[in-house]
């Protein structure tokens, strides 16, 4: 009785639609070419920046240490064979020379003359790697004193991780730009790393290369150390033993400069970051890559400076004529 109850509706099918639906713009199939090219470009940027900085850490503000280099340890030793036979055999030449000359006269004056320098050579001659790794340690100690005091907090690492670990080459490690996310504010996405990103890329490599170079001499140095200050047991040879200090200094002069450099800019870049460690606006970001170009820049210079300033000074001694 009453009317018979109707089946109930279906509810009404859903639209189709395809799973591998397209973004916005893309073209069927190929996608968006020009945005994957911006993609790989920015990458390959930031690849290059990063391998530059991970190349420079712990090498770039320190100098070597050759107490703490086992490699340099080792050769150096080796030299030690060879120098200290030759200061032996120096010193029994030496000896007859004073024991057979005149008590007056012009060749027993020069004999006796040149004996306290001989001692003086010698003694520098084997205890020498101490004087260097004294001089690679001040220097060391003084970078991490002006660092310690600059920067605040830990906001650049220790002296193993130098310049890799904050400051102002921060930018160029986390920078970088994809057009799928916005730029800023508080993060590093910046179409200017497009640009700015090739040119500290370049200079970071450059600077890397000087620091190699840099490195090697220094470590040559180290190693033709013996011989050098043995070269001041003579007046006529003392000229090698000046040049091998003027060099010497030279580097440590660079290594100081770097970390001057270093900590200036890295003050102005902190200005530019938040306490979460992301630039608040994209003018900072940008604000960012040009101290980051520019202290790159900077450093690449100033060893084509000093250097050639520090070896035409007199020297730490004077060269007898």
């Amino acid at each position: 009785f009453g009317p018979t109850p109707s089946a109930p509706a279906s509810p009404p099918a859903p639209p189709l639609t395809s799973s591998a639906a397209q973004p916005a713009g893309d073209i069927p199939i190929i996608g968006d070419p020009i945005r994957d090219l911006t993609i790989w470009w920015s990458n390959r940027l930031s690849d290059a920046s990063r391998a530059g900085l991970d190349n420079l850490r712990g090498g770039y503000l320190t100098p070597i240490d050759p107490l703490a280099d086992e490699a340099i340890k080792t050769l150096y030793g080796k030299i030690l064979l060879i120098t200290i036979p030759l200061l032996t055999l120096g010193g029994m030449i030496l000896g007859y020379l004073i024991m057979t000359a005149r008590t007056t006269g012009e060749t027993a004056y020069s004999a006796r003359a040149v004996t306290p320098r001989f001692v003086v050579g010698a003694t520098l001659s084997v205890l020498g790697i101490f004087l260097v790794s004294v001089f690679s340690q001040f220097v060391a100690a003084t970078d991490l004193a002006m660092i310690g005091i600059a920067i605040p907090g830990n906001a650049v690492g220790g002296p193993d991780a130098w310049p890799a670990a904050g400051g102002v080459f921060q930018v160029l490690q986390n920078a970088s730009f994809d057009p799928r996310i916005a730029e800023g504010p508080n993060n590093w996405n910046d179409g200017a790393w497009l640009s700015a990103g090739l040119g500290a890329a370049i200079l970071v490599t450059l600077l890397q290369m000087v620091n190699a170079a840099l490195s090697a001499v220094e470590r040559l140095m180290v190693l033709v150390g013996p011989i050098c200050r043995a070269a001041y047991a003579l007046p006529a040879t003392q000229r090698i033993t000046n040049g091998w200090l003027k060099g010497l200094l030279a580097i440590l002069v660079v290594r100081f400069a770097w970390t001057i450099v270093f900590v200036l800019f890295s003050l102005e870049a902190l200005a530019h970051i938040t306490g979460a460690g992301n630039p608040p606006t994209v003018g900072d970001t940008n604000a960012l890559l040009g101290l980051a170009t520019g202290c790159a820049l900077l450093s690449l210079l100033l060893p084509f400076a000093l250097i050639p300033a520090a070896l035409s000074g007199p020297g730490p001694r004077r060269t007898e004529a």
